[in-house]
């Protein structure tokens, strides 16, 4: 009798290396692809985070600066008006990106295209800002404080 000689491998052997292969690519290409959408999501609350910060805070500068300030909201833009000598600034965006604001409001009054005028040596401006976009939504809530000069 021969002896045979078993030094390649088989059909049976290489079609389990190639389902194993295809099950540990499979699974390293979902948990990539669930990694890139986490990501992408947590990039856009991080943008809209760090923009409501810049507008709380050039908000801030102007109450605390001005004698009286104009906001409202007009395509997509949250904008400022200063009062400065008599004369109202032109309106001016807070922001560079577009949000949609609706449901921002001072002191109770919903923001709209009607300027909202604030007097800071009167009042302090408590603020509901909302910033929305591509689905994700921020709502911060603050008072827009200054030493107040309306007492006796």
């Amino acid at each position: 009798m021969r002896k045979l000689d078993n030094k390649g491998i088989t059909l049976i052997e290489v079609l389990a290396v190639l389902i194993l292969t295809s099950i540990i690519a499979v699974a390293a290409w979902t948990a990539l692809s669930i990694g890139m959408k986490y990501t992408t999501v947590e990039t856009s609350k991080t943008e809209i985070q760090q923009d409501a910060n810049v507008a709380v805070t050039k908000l801030s500068s102007i109450h605390r600066q001005s004698d009286k300030y104009a906001i409202k909201i007009e395509s997509e833009q949250l904008m400022v008006s200063i009062l400065n000598g008599g004369i109202w600034g032109s309106f001016e965006k807070v922001l560079d990106e577009p949000y949609s604001f609706i449901g921002t409001k001072v002191d109770g009054r919903e923001v709209s295209s009607t300027a909202i005028e604030i007097e800071p040596k009167k009042e302090h401006a408590n603020l509901d800002l909302k910033l929305i976009k591509n689905g994700q939504s921020l709502d911060v809530q603050t008072t827009l404080t200054r030493i107040r000069t309306d007492r006796p």
